[in-house]
């Protein structure tokens, strides 16, 4: 009985011994294996990819008795099942040089995308399996070794591209908007070595975009849109948003022999000057401002047209008195075809755009506002266009206003002190605020000076800054047609006529006067669709 107990004993104990074996091997989930010791895996998700044209900077989270890391990319997709160094692969690390986070990989290719995954090694441990890039590959941004372009580099037609010279590249690829490919020009050696070529045959105020390839690399991409035609000239000088409006460039231009040139403004940039500009003598200028979502805007001191010029012109920019009271306050000998505004914002002078005044002899042939909207000074120093040079030493021949709306004019619309002139016309214009207490539409003082035409054409003079007088001239008689007067134009003598009269007030056939917005909204006025500043027409 004693061995019979002994026995079953000993049973349940051998029993118990296999029962907590086999509890202990079945509450793990894997079965360790002494002989085989491996470093953990990189953290997948702790690898960070921040990459450059041609590199790349990897970051990943260190591992416990890790002694160095290698990383592999490359343009194939890896899986473990992929063997390292594959022909599209390039392999960091194989040296043990990669011992830390971060690291850059280099010689990569720009615009390529790349898979990536790394492994953990030591010297004491098996290495450790690979971890994959979180999201599985990166793609290098577009190299760009283009230059920024300045305001010369881009015309209505064409474009000169500029790139770190000698650099290693075959075409340059110029697509629409639409990315449809517009050209493919080869790039010739002398071009490569120069870093410079002009690519033109283009359509003007169109958007492109420039692609200089090496193969099918791309190493520079750049976006550009080109010009406006500029009127014709012997030559233009584009400049860019940080370039200045300066003597110095007209000096220069004059120096080169230009007679006629165009100073192009980019849209929205602004050209400040504290300084007086002179027009050189003997040429002619257009001050162009580009096309885009703003005018360029001009602020000097004032502009000098000393000397002899066929024109000088502004088109399609705005004029500021933040640096000046004048836009011309001409003392100096001159002769001028025409000072001409077309398209332009006026405001903010303290005194007035154009001025003639001392003894010096002052000939413009001829002075215009067209389509512009200008706001005179609302002090009675002096009027919109003032000729006061002594003796008649100072003549504007001809003065045009048409499509263009005016409020306040200073002292008077038009002032010729003792001048004989050729024509004033005014056709197709708005008038808000016009003359001062006592002042004139058109003074040309009281000792019978004035032009030998009036014209009045289409206009509407919505009121004046205070009861005013209409024209003191010679005895021309204006020809006036389809204008008129509200009630809040002031004239009590001198009176003007032929003017029509709107019975109501500003306020009654304005959208917003206060506020400059002259919209017609009376659709009982007869005028409403064919008076006044065409862009304020009754829609």
């Amino acid at each position: 009985m004693k061995n019979t107990k002994h026995i079953i004993g000993a049973g349940a104990l051998m029993l118990l011994a296999a029962f907590a074996t086999t509890s202990c091997t079945e509450g793990n989930d894997w079965e360790v294996d002494s002989s085989y010791d491996r470093l953990f895996s990189v953290s997948s998700d702790g690898i960070s990819v921040s990459s450059k044209a041609t590199s790349a900077e990897v970051k990943w989270n260190a591992v416990p008795e890790a002694e160095y890391y290698i990383i592999e990319v490359s343009t194939d997709s890896l899986y473990n099942d992929i063997p390292m160094g594959g022909a599209n692969a390039m392999v960091y690390g194989e040296d043990k040089s990669i011992v830390e986070s971060p690291y850059t990989i280099g010689n990569l290719k720009a615009d390529t995308k790349y898979f990536l995954r790394m492994k953990s090694l030591s010297s004491q441990k098996s290495e450790s399996k690979w971890s994959y890039y979180t999201d599985y590959s990166f793609t290098t941004p577009t190299e760009q070794i283009f230059e920024s372009l300045s305001g010369s580099d881009v015309d209505d037609n064409s474009v000169t591209l500029h790139w770190e010279a000698g650099a290693d590249v075959d075409r340059i690829e110029i697509t629409d908007a639409n990315g449809t490919l517009v050209k493919s020009v080869e790039v010739t050696e002398e071009a490569k070595q120069k870093g410079e070529m002009t690519i033109d045959g283009l359509q003007q105020l169109t958007s492109y975009t420039a692609t200089i390839y090496l193969g099918d690399t791309k190493r520079g991409v750049l976006s550009f849109t080109t010009n406006a035609k500029v009127p014709d000239a012997d030559y233009t000088a584009y400049l860019g948003a940080q370039d200045s409006l300066n003597n110095a460039l007209l000096e220069e231009m004059a120096a080169a022999g230009y007679q006629t040139v165009n100073v192009a403004l980019n849209a929205g940039a602004s050209y400040k000057n504290e300084n007086t500009i002179y027009i050189p003598d003997g040429m002619s200028v257009t001050f162009f401002g580009l096309p885009g979502d703003a005018q360029a805007v001009i602020s000097v001191k004032n502009f000098d047209v000393e000397g002899t010029h066929s024109f000088v012109r502004f088109e399609n920019v705005e004029l500021t008195g933040e640096h000046g009271d004048y836009l011309f306050n001409q003392s100096a000998a001159a002769t001028v075809g025409s000072i001409e505004f077309n398209n332009c914002f006026i405001h903010s002078l303290k005194n007035t755009p154009f001025r003639l005044q001392g003894s010096n002899e002052k000939v413009i042939n001829t002075l215009s506002f067209n389509n512009c909207i200008i706001y005179g000074a609302e002090s009675r120093s002096y009027s919109l266009v003032h000729v006061d040079a002594s003796s008649g030493k100072g003549k504007v021949e001809n003065i045009v206003f048409t499509n263009s709306t005016v409020v306040y004019t200073g002292k008077c619309f038009v002032y010729c002190k003792n001048t004989d002139f050729t024509s004033l016309k005014v056709a197709d214009c708005t008038f808000s605020k016009a003359m001062g207490s006592g002042d004139y539409f058109l003074d040309c003082d009281k000792n019978g000076n004035g032009p030998q035409s009036i014209e009045i054409t289409n206009c509407i003079l919505g009121s004046t800054s205070a009861e005013a007088k209409g024209i003191r001239a010679n005895d021309v008689v204006p020809v006036v047609s389809n204008s008129y007067m509200t009630s809040d134009m002031k004239i009590t003598g001198n009176k003007i006529n032929g003017l029509n009269t709107y019975e109501g007030g500003e306020a009654d056939l304005f959208q917003d006067p206060e506020n400059r917005d002259f919209t017609i909204i009376d659709n009982s006025f007869d005028g409403k669709r064919n008076c006044g500043d065409p862009r304020w027409y009754m829609k």
